[in-house]
């Protein structure tokens, strides 16, 4: 049995045994063209692709020709077939690798067995006549460049039929699904597959990781979207699947996790009155608790973060707790042209509306505090509460000191060089301003959300907007109950716009809270407070709340 090899760095088997191949490129060069084509040539032709050069063209080719019988033709059976005009090969009871691949496509992919796809996968491993390149040969040169396309395109159908064959076995099918995403790199259903089935298969970070890093790759080469990848990152987790935690390991599908999940989380969508498609959930029963999207959020990779995970485990217990993820953030459109606090609010009413929200209880945390206050007071027939936790009415640029416009302001340039890269400093930096009490574990949560959460370009934007929020003269506007609340030592926004806020709602109460983090963590003593000073606030307009009136609608239209 005679196998030819052009898959990789060509070769020749006799009988599974490997043959050495003349030192000369262009007869190994000259053997793969005569194995593929499949066809006689005439000397002519063959000496002007391979010796144009030479003084005696048909010398080099007879020369080629001497060396290759040895090692194609048998006792028997002369393969080198040379006529006076014409050269061939005879290819009867010859395995050519890249021809038997394409006669087993012939017929469609649907009826190549799975193990047959496997081993087609291997093949094509190697790239078509790996290191045989002839520069100074235009025309053979032109030829090969051509296989190696058809190749591609043949390799990039075998792998697509196998993943779909593989689709309930993820981790499998994650190895021919990533080959196709480099090999396709401008195709967005191929990186949307690898999203999709690592997201199968429980590993949900590396999910988020890779849809990041997928858009980045698209919007460098100017793909114009279908949305397949953004549909990609919303699919539900596989609930038997291994799950990978924090630090890398798996965790048996059947373990008992270390912090139950709230229900399954459906992520919807709905569009702004100026065209922005926002990603929102509702979690959990009873009167609507709406919570403000906060600088920096990412719906699906908070669920399961220690920093935020509390928050919804909490109000969803007896609330119907909606989130979402602003513009520019998370799973919501990134391209957007506009960041100020009109633009926020509305992505806020966008939410409520598609929710069928008439009346309900509104948390403004951080920067989502500018927002819920700015809602409130223009809305105030729809906000029976208003809780706003850790915010601030005036921006960095209008309320800071010289020195902390500066450093703001060198920050946003960090972020813009720096945000994407591997290099966790930028991260690192944020999240100590945050979070200054955190674990290490809960920092490499944060740092991982914020790449997660939003481009280099976005993130930047974002900060440099929220340098110009100015609600200040909205606030006594605002008529509904509120409870503003501000940690003492908080290290990223200062306790005194807390008690102006306080100040400036009428009838509103203040309650300080003793603790340094921007963002409180469960096990800090200010959450606990914090919690009971707003279940507390809560109770009593809610238990007067008519059930038919908190909400008309379950989800949006379809966008």
């Amino acid at each position: 049995m005679l196998q030819i090899r052009v898959l990789g760095q060509p070769a020749v088997l006799r009988h599974c045994t490997r043959v050495q191949l003349p030192q000369s490129k262009k007869t190994r060069a000259l053997l793969a063209y005569l194995a593929i084509t499949a066809r006689p040539h005439s000397r002519d032709r063959l000496c002007s692709m391979f010796w144009a050069v030479p003084d005696d063209p048909r010398a080099a080719l007879r020369w080629s020709l001497s060396h290759l019988r040895p090692i194609v033709d048998e006792h028997d059976r002369r393969r080198i077939i040379a006529h006076r005009e014409n050269v061939g090969l005879d290819l009867g009871g010859v395995e050519v690798d890249i021809l038997h691949l394409r006669n087993l496509v012939l017929n469609g992919t649907d009826s190549i067995s799975t193990d047959a796809l496997r081993q087609a996968a291997v093949a094509l491993e190697g790239d078509f006549l790996e290191g045989l390149d002839l520069p100074d040969c235009r025309e053979f040169q032109n030829w090969c460049i051509g296989q190696r396309e058809e190749t591609r395109r043949l390799r990039a159908r075998l792998l697509t039929e196998l993943v779909a064959r593989l689709e309930n076995a993820p981790e499998e099918a994650l190895r021919y699904a990533r080959t196709l995403s480099l090999l396709e790199p401008a195709d967005e259903a191929a990186e949307a597959t690898v999203v999709r089935l690592l997201r199968a298969a429980g590993r949900w970070r590396e999910a988020e990781e890779e849809f990041q890093r997928a858009q980045q790759r698209l919007d460098d080469l100017n793909v114009v979207r279908t949305g397949a990848l953004r549909q990609a990152a919303q699919l539900p987790l596989q609930a038997n699947a291994p799950t990978i935690a924090h630090n890398g390991n798996a965790i048996s599908p059947h373990a008992e996790p270390l912090h139950a999940p709230p229900a399954l989380h459906e992520v919807k969508f709905c569009r702004t009155s100026d065209g922005v498609r926002i990603a929102y959930a509702s979690v959990g029963e009873g009167p609507p608790l709406v919570w403000a999207a906060h600088w920096l959020s990412h719906l699906s990779f908070s669920w399961e973060s220690p920093i935020w995970r509390h928050w919804t485990e909490e109000f969803a217990k007896d609330h119907s707790f909606v989130h979402y993820d602003e513009r520019g953030n998370g799973l919501s459109d990134w391209d957007s042209a506009e960041f100020s606090v009109d633009a926020f609010v509305r992505d806020l009413e966008a939410v409520v509306d598609a929710l069928g929200l008439d009346r309900f209880a509104l948390i403004g945390s951080s920067k989502g505090g500018s927002t819920a206050m700015a809602y409130a007071a223009r809305h105030p027939e729809r906000v029976s509460h208003l809780v706003v936790y850790g915010a601030y009415a005036q921006g960095w640029r209008l309320q800071g000191s010289d020195a902390e416009i500066e450093r703001r302001e060198a920050t946003i340039t960090l972020m813009r060089r720096s945000w994407a890269q591997d290099n966790p400093a930028i991260h690192q930096m944020l999240t100590s301003l945050f979070v200054p009490d955190a674990t290490l574990e809960e920092m490499g949560w944060f740092n991982d959300l914020q790449r997660l959460a939003s481009s280099a370009e976005n993130a930047a934007r974002l900060m440099r907007a929220v340098g110009d929020f100015n609600v200040l003269d909205l606030l006594p506007a605002i008529t509904a109950p509120t409870l503003v609340l501000h940690c003492r030592n908080d290290s990223s926004v200062r306790f005194e716009q807390g008690q102006l806020i306080a100040s400036r709602i009428p009838g509103s109460k203040f309650v300080p809270l003793d603790s340094r983090n921007h963002i409180l963590l469960p096990r800090d003593p200010a959450w606990t407070h914090f919690v009971s000073e707003v279940r507390q606030f809560l109770g009593e307009g809610e238990r007067t709340t008519s059930g038919s009136q908190r909400m008309r609608a379950a989800a949006g239209p379809a966008v």
